[in-house]
């Protein structure tokens, strides 16, 4: 609450400078303000406390200890920069501004502050001016002089409480955020001493959970490779969807999304890939003509909250054999990659079984054995010869003879559906061998 310099004289950030030689306020009444000041200080108190707003959108109000302190604070700093024609300190500015840091760091809106800020300089004014009535130095000139200190010093104050709002709340809101990673990395590795005081950790970061969860691993595909950043970009993707009550996301890298959605119901992975489609129908309107599009992998159900972590490796194996025996898929579940993982874990036996199931389509020396597996695994993908010459852009008779030859090279007979399975089974485990 001072008066401005000259532009060329330096002054502090956040400070107004005084103007050496300019108009004072009379000494007379400053010493009033000074008589004043307790009595003064409540009445601005009171007047914040009645007439500013605080609704659900805005918080609780700070108490009315905090608000009579601010007030103090104000014309202490009003009454210093006056009586001695000098800048406000940093320090006294602070000392104003403890409502906004207050009000920040309960993750509530800066406004009701700057409004209660405006009712207490209307409060002083109005004392200021009840003070003058009568005093023999009342003259225009002074009244000027008197509102130009009052407003500059609201306008001060105003700049002041919303500059240490917003770097409060930015220091809450990275505080908060780490706080919720440590949460996540809590649950995703088991790395916790209770579900008691995990739910108490959730409860002070005003961040609900749920009982369990069912995890999904999500990337970014663009063209035929993952996103360098794709799960940063799918993080803002789903900042604008919809999540339901409980559900937590979080950037485990650049390329990986990991979503745990609440397992709420039997149908938790039902939602759950819904959630999946629709967050890949965006994705890729989002992306234009790059047509990026999800990959997602979801692990299965599992009891309490020591399952997530679970749910979160086979999240990672579903999404990773996903990749390799359908690339072209969006969503990938553990429990129907189960039997070829399974299979995998002992890769001699899985070798042998693919070798002994495939044998002449494996032999390089085998004549346009590459062309008849590409039959073979569409054949075995949509199960009758029309679809498969229409998928391959073949003729019916081409299809027909390649499917002859596999039969004459493998020695099984392809109408017989535990055949057709046995060889899916094998043409699957080869690409993750």
């Amino acid at each position: 609450m001072a008066r401005l310099a000259p532009a060329s004289r330096k002054t502090s950030p956040g400070t107004v400078p005084a103007r050496p030689g300019g108009p004072r306020l009379p000494d007379s009444l400053v010493a009033e303000i000074e008589h004043r000041r307790a009595g003064l200080a409540r009445h601005m108190a009171r007047a914040v406390v009645s007439v500013v707003r605080w609704d659900a959108s805005t918080g609780l109000p700070p108490q009315r200890e905090a608000i009579a302190k601010a007030c103090e604070a104000g014309l202490d700093l009003f009454l210093s920069t006056a009586r001695e024609a000098r800048p406000a300190a940093p320090e006294e500015l602070r000392r104003v501004a403890q409502l906004g840091i207050l009000q920040a760091r309960s993750s509530q809106s800066i406004e009701p502050i700057l409004a209660a800020y405006r009712i207490a300089a209307r409060v002083a004014w109005d004392a200021i001016f009840r003070a003058w009535r009568g005093h023999p130095e009342v003259t225009p000139e002074a009244l000027m002089v008197t509102a130009n200190y009052v407003f500059a010093a609201l306008d001060q104050v105003a700049a002041e409480v919303t500059k240490t709002y917003l770097h409060a709340r930015e220091q809450h809101m990275q505080k908060g955020t780490r706080a919720r990673a440590r949460l996540f990395h809590a649950l995703i590795t088991d790395n916790f001493d209770s579900e008691l005081e995990l739910q108490k950790q959730a409860l002070t970061l005003n961040m609900p959970i749920a009982a369990g969860y069912v995890a999904v691993a999500c990337t970014l595909i663009v063209g035929h490779r993952e996103g360098a950043r794709g799960g940063d970009s799918l993080a803002e993707v789903v900042a604008s969807l919809e999540l339901p009550r409980g559900a937590i996301s979080h950037t485990t890298d650049p390329t990986t999304l990991i979503i745990l959605w609440p397992a709420d119901s039997s149908g938790a992975a039902d939602g759950a890939r819904e959630f999946v489609m629709g967050l890949n129908s965006e994705a890729t309107a989002r992306s234009g003509s790059a047509r990026a599009r999800v990959r997602a992998g979801i692990g299965g159900v599992h009891a309490g909250l020591r399952g997530v972590s679970r749910s979160y490796l086979e999240a990672q194996q579903a999404i990773e054999a996903g990749r390799k025996l359908r690339p072209e898929a969006i969503v990938h579940s553990h429990d129907e990659v189960i039997p070829y993982l399974v299979l995998a874990q002992n890769a001699l036996l899985a070798d042998r079984f693919v070798r002994v199931s495939l044998g002449p389509l494996l032999d390089p020396g085998t004549r346009n054995r590459a062309q008849l597996t590409e039959t073979l695994e569409s054949f075995l993908a949509t199960g009758a010869v029309k679809d498969t010459a229409t998928a391959l852009s073949l003729h019916r008779h081409t299809v027909l003879y390649r499917l002859e030859r596999v039969k004459e090279l493998l020695g099984v007979d392809l109408d017989v559906p535990a055949n057709r399975l046995r060889l899916q089974l094998a043409l699957d485990l080869r690409r993750l061998l």
